[in-house]
């Protein structure tokens, strides 16, 4: 089991160093960019998103610390709590495309409540409490919504994923 941790950290070091080396929005490893298909919370090209869409994939980018929802987490997250999670059974987070995204630039990414939470969500508040970014790796399908606006057509997503081992977080920021 160590030897897995082990092997998992240096897969993610070395995923993160080609993240600096080649650009934000590059893929690295399996995992595309989440600032290749969405700019300000939304999709940069419909096309794209509706071909993905149900489709299960690897993405990777930066939480959003301000919009982190979860029921009964009020106490762990104390003042980054933003709400209850969108059910009982899942919680919720945005994912940035770039570091510099507002905050709620964002698509939610929706995850099952299982053992794995808390630790993320520690992990979380703790890198929020220090300002400091940060990256996650996951994995789960991605789908799409209309989002009409009084002079254009948006294109939402949001993802699902199954349960919080599908959640890698990069520790080379810590």
């Amino acid at each position: 089991m160590n030897n897995r941790r082990v092997n998992l950290a240096v897969i993610l070091a070395m995923m993160v160093a080609l993240a600096f080396i080649s650009g934000c929005d590059h893929k690295i490893g399996d995992y595309m960019a989440a600032s290749s298909i969405l700019k300000n919370g939304f999709t940069i090209d419909r096309k794209q998103a509706l071909k993905l869409t149900g489709k299960e994939i690897k993405i990777w980018g930066f939480v959003d610390h301000g919009n982190i929802y979860a029921n009964d987490a009020k106490d762990s997250l104390e003042d980054w709590w933003s709400g209850n999670g969108p059910s009982p059974t899942t919680w919720r987070f945005g994912l940035k495309g770039k570091k510099s995204d507002e905050v709620g630039h964002a698509i939610t990414i929706h995850v099952a409540n299982d053992q794995g939470r808390d630790k993320l969500l520690k992990r979380f508040l703790e890198d929020a409490r220090a300002d400091r970014t940060t990256t996650v790796f996951l994995k789960g399908k991605i789908f799409t919504f209309d989002a009409p606006t009084n002079f254009d057509r948006l294109t939402g997503l949001y993802m699902e994923v199954e349960a919080s081992k599908d959640i890698l977080i990069d520790d080379k920021e810590k």
